[in-house]
């Protein structure tokens, strides 16, 4: 029951996250603050100068759910083995008959789905991926994965990335994420146990897929670390803003993460609103911390459960049933 509510907790939190987010993607922090002088603090619509011109009601997720939502089901589907190309399947199928696909798609998914359909090989459609597309999805890989086995992990990891993220820095992202998802479905809330594993996955996921040239996000996340201590809620969503960065690329999101997980201690509804309000990618990194924070800490409201729910035609509850039965936390032997 325990492992079923975290599993649940983190697909809560991540469209809860996401949802949150939304309104104030890609807005600057100080247009988030003028608009909003006390932060985001509820499920809002998106805004008349919203960054793509969309048109989304109060609730609704973007595609960083969508796209967890359909790992989860390929996962589901095939019994626990990752197929990738059943996901990619779902994908394109979504991407060409989604009214909101464009809109939302994130650029290396585009690119990559865009290639695929052209016949590029997926051993190519990857190569150049190092968003945070993989990292935002990948939260199902974790909950059927054991965080204490750090290189059949970051092997399940890389066989999502491969179409499309098929980079060592969105491997690194990715496998940090579904690490830490797969510590906190198993019962660990240490916030110091999370920001060290996810330096020694970063560090054995160094050499898998393309190497491009990028900063170290070993050292990007003990900067990010170092900078948030001992200052105030509003000067570290400043120093992330300006230093760490929130963008889409992987090697600002995941330190950026992992602060707004530092900074709520692990509070859910706290780390939707802070990551709503950081400005940059805004669903992204709330899709991922609130999603691991509702791992931590899975305690929704059940009208906040039945919002998301009915505003996006999601079952969580079958979701997360389905999960657990796979994880290999699960000690019911069903």
């Amino acid at each position: 029951m325990e492992l079923y509510l975290r599993i649940k907790g983190v697909l809560i939190g991540g469209a809860y996250g996401d949802a949150m987010g939304m309104p104030t993607e890609f807005w600057t922090q100080e247009h988030i603050r003028v608009r909003f002088p006390k932060g985001i603090e509820e499920l809002l619509p998106s805004q008349e100068d919203d960054f793509f011109g969309r048109t989304m009601v109060a609730g609704e997720i973007t595609d960083d759910t969508i796209n967890t939502m359909m790992i989860a089901k390929m996962i589901i589907e095939n019994h626990g083995i990752i197929n990738t190309e059943s996901y990619i399947n779902q994908l394109i199928q979504w991407k060409n008959e989604s009214n909101v696909a464009a809109l939302v798609c994130g650029p290396s998914t585009l690119k990559a789905l865009e290639a695929i359909e052209r016949g590029v090989s997926v051993e190519e459609t990857g190569k150049f991926g190092t968003t945070n597309g993989a990292a935002m999805k990948i939260s199902p890989i974790g909950m059927i994965s054991d965080y204490r086995d750090i290189d059949a992990l970051i092997q399940k990891v890389s066989m999502i990335c491969k179409p499309s993220h098929n980079t060592s820095i969105a491997i690194q992202g990715a496998s940090i994420v579904a690490g830490i998802v797969s510590y906190v479905v198993s019962g660990g809330k240490d916030i110091e146990r999370i920001w060290n594993l996810a330096e020694v996955i970063a560090g054995q996921a160094l050499n898998r897929g393309f190497r491009l040239p990028s900063a170290s996000i070993i050292q990007r996340m003990k900067l990010a670390k170092e900078i948030i201590r001992n200052c105030t809620i509003s000067e570290a969503l400043e120093n992330l803003y300006e230093v760490i960065g929130t963008g889409v690329e992987t090697i600002e999101t995941i330190p950026s993460v992992l602060a707004v997980i530092e900074i709520s201690k692990g509070d859910p509804m706290l780390a939707a609103k802070l990551s709503a309000s950081l400005g940059g990618d805004t669903d992204t990194i709330g899709a991922i911390a609130t999603g691991i924070c509702g791992g931590m800490n899975p305690n929704f409201s059940d009208s906040l459960i039945q919002d998301l729910e009915r505003t996006n035609h999601l079952n969580f509850d079958e979701l997360s049933n389905a999960l657990s039965l796979l994880s290999p936390f699960n000690t019911n032997g069903n």
